[in-house]
């Protein structure tokens, strides 16, 4: 049996070229999100991957207190290699763990502010095969934040809910915004109350 106590963050972040305009205001909100799910009772960890033609596993079980995001804009955007390694990598990761010492709760969250340009070794189809085995056989949620397409149809490509599906302007207000509607999802997933995005939230992601 899982630890009920525990849960833990995936965040997998874009860091190409195009981040730059927002790269201040995006690492602003995850912060910001970290800090707000550090309160929630129980324990939390927190692993963070970074991609752009190349893919980082910069933090590995990080304690929310110390986590900080390092985002340098560059390259192109290896989106397909990025999620099918850190699906495969976290699950081998937890995988690893005594089966009591795992989290009850695994949320993956993967932001980007573009479409896939660069994989070489991941499809949409492989990819979507590996988010669907884990959140039907262990249960893991995944959400999917976009800006320059519609969110909710690339992350279906992917396997992703669509109501865990959203489209943010990558403008600072909407950046703030989705920190928050992040950060108010993943709380509610804590507590065994997965609620989707709200049409509130998505219009306040839009810039609306």
């Amino acid at each position: 049996m899982t630890d009920p106590n525990y849960a833990a963050m995936l965040l997998v972040i874009d860091r190409s070229g195009s981040m730059a305009s927002i790269r201040d205001e995006m690492v602003q909100a995850l912060e910001a999100a970290i800090a707000e799910q550090k309160e929630e009772p129980g324990l939390l960890t927190v692993d963070v991957v970074t991609f752009d033609n190349s893919i980082e596993h910069a933090v590995v079980l990080g304690d929310p207190e110390t986590v900080r995001i390092r985002l340098e804009p560059r390259g192109g955007t290896a989106l397909y290699d990025a999620v099918g390694f850190a699906v495969q990598q976290f699950g081998a990761q937890l995988a690893g763990m005594p089966e009591h010492a795992r989290p009850s709760s695994v949320q993956v969250i993967v932001v980007t502010d573009g479409m896939e340009n660069s994989s070489q070794e991941w499809s949409a189809e492989s990819v979507k095969a590996a988010v669907e085995r884990q959140r039907t056989e262990f249960g893991w949620d995944f959400v999917f934040l976009g800006a320059n397409q519609d969110a909710v149809l690339t992350g279906a490509r992917l396997g992703f809910a669509g109501d865990a599906s959203m489209t943010y302007a990558p403008a600072p207000g909407a950046v703030g915004t989705l920190g928050a509607s992040m950060s108010r999802y993943m709380s509610d997933l804590r507590r065994g109350e997965r609620r989707g995005f709200d049409d509130g939230e998505r219009d306040s992601a839009a810039g609306a």
